[in-house]
C-alpha cells in the first residue's frame, strides 16, 4: 500500500548572503521554502543529496503564526514568503519560525564525495517541535567546503505519516530538548554478543581500558 504524500509549492534554493545583494559574500548556505496549501501533518521529508554537507529544518505552524501564540526564536529571518494571505506577515517574522532540526549532517566528510549523492530521510522524530498544523518548512542547506561550488537537494517528497520501517535509528528528542539514546536493535544485540564471545571489547570499554593503561589483544 502506497504512502500518502503531501503536495507543496517550492521556492529556491536561494543563497544566503552576508551582505544583501552581494554574490561575493555568500555564506555557503542556501534556503529552500516549502509552502503547504493548508495546515497539515508531516511525518517524513525525503530527498536526493547533491554535495550538501548538512540540512536544517525550520517549521512554520498555523498555531505559531498568530500574534497571540508565537513560536520559539529561530535567529535571523530567512527569505520571507510574499503570499497575500492574512498570515503572510508570519513568513517574514523570524519569531514565528521554530527550529525543528538544527543541522543534520548528511555528508560526513565535506571535502570528499562520500555520501554526496545519497538518498536522505528526515522524520518528525528527529525534530524538537511537532510537525502538526504545518503551513511552511524551510530546508537550510549548508556546505562549508570551498571544493564544491554548487550544492543542493532534489526529488523532495513530503509524507503525511512516518515510514513503516525507519531507515535508520534516530535519537528521540525529550521534552527538555535533550536527545535520548535509541533502544538497541536486534542487530546491535547480536554484535554485542559476538564481541563478548570473541573477547573483542566494544568502543566504550576499549576507551575506558586504554585510559587506565591496559592493552587488548584483538583476535
Amino acid at each position: 500500500m502506497s504512502r500518502e504524500t503531501v503536495s507543496f509549492n517550492q521556492s529556491g534554493p536561494t543563497p544566503v548572503c552576508a551582505d544583501e545583494g552581494s554574490l561575493t559574500s555568500r555564506t555557503g548556505c542556501y534556503v529552500i521554502t516549502l509552502t503547504f496549501s493548508q495546515p497539515t501533518q508531516i511525518g517524513e521529508i525525503t530527498f536526493r543529496n547533491y554535495y550538501t554537507w548538512g540540512v536544517g529544518v525550520h517549521v512554520l505552524r498555523a498555531a505559531a503564526s498568530s500574534p497571540s501564540n508565537m513560536g520559539g526564536i529561530v535567529g535571523a529571518g530567512l527569505l520571507g514568503n510574499d503570499a497575500g494571505s492574512e498570515a503572510a506577515w508570519a513568513w517574514k517574522d523570524p519569531s514565528a519560525w521554530q527550529v525543528g532540526v538544527k543541522n543534520k549532517v548528511i555528508m560526513p566528510h565535506p571535502h570528499t564525495e562520500t555520501a554526496s549523492h545519497d538518498f536522505v530521510s528526515v522524520t518528525c522524530l528527529e525534530s524538537r517541535v511537532d510537525w502538526q498544523d504545518v503551513i511552511g518548512m524551510r530546508l537550510i542547506l549548508r556546505q562549508p567546503s570551498p571544493v564544491w561550488r554548487t550544492f543542493f537537494i532534489e526529488e523532495i517528497t513530503a509524507y503525511r505519516e512516518l515510514p513503516r520501517l525507519l531507515p535508520f535509528s534516530v535519537p528521540i528528542i525529550s521534552q527538555d530538548g535533550q536527545g535520548e539514546k535509541p533502544q538497541p536493535t536486534p542487530l546491535d544485540r547480536l554484535i554485542q554478543q559476538t564481541r563478548r564471545a570473541m573477547r573483542i571489547p566494544d568502543e566504550d570499554s576499549l576507551e575506558v581500558s586504554l585510559s587506565v593503561g591496559r592493552n587488548f589483544c584483538l583476535i
